[in-house]
């Protein structure tokens, strides 16, 4: 059926009834289906997002390495890196609370771990506030 072991009653007369922790992580196959098209959507909105991120960096916030400018090359933009840290947290906060919500296991996981990479990844650029 969904690989859960069925127990059997105590008096012997069948299978009893599943226990809540089976009754939460057990789903339907239109479920599992949904729980799919969702983590596909979500990871193609999280490597958009973080494309985005540091496509609109390059105007001045990530370029030190690329264009061997010894420094930013935009001073306005000394938090552009943090906001866009904090930014995807939040969002990763929002949407495992809204998959786990939905018992949506495998898109929680995914953005769990996407956006938490994403994060560090921008967080770990090279610019003049974050040698």
């Amino acid at each position: 059926m969904s690989g859960f072991v069925r127990t059997e009653d105590p008096s012997g007369s069948g299978p009893s009834a599943p226990g809540p922790l089976q009754r939460l992580l057990r789903r339907s196959r239109r479920h599992r289906q949904a729980d799919g098209a969702v983590t596909a959507a979500f990871v193609v909105a999280d490597l958009l997002l973080v494309t985005a991120i540091l496509l609109l960096g390059t105007e001045g916030v990530f370029t030190e390495d690329w264009l061997g400018y010894p420094g930013m090359m935009d001073p306005n933009g000394a938090s552009y890196q943090r906001s866009c840290v904090l930014f995807l947290w939040r969002v990763e906060a929002v949407t495992v609370g809204v998959a786990v919500a939905c018992r949506l296991w495998t898109a929680a996981v995914t953005q769990l771990v996407l956006l938490t990479a994403g994060a560090a990844f921008i967080g770990s650029l090279s610019t003049y506030w974050n040698p």
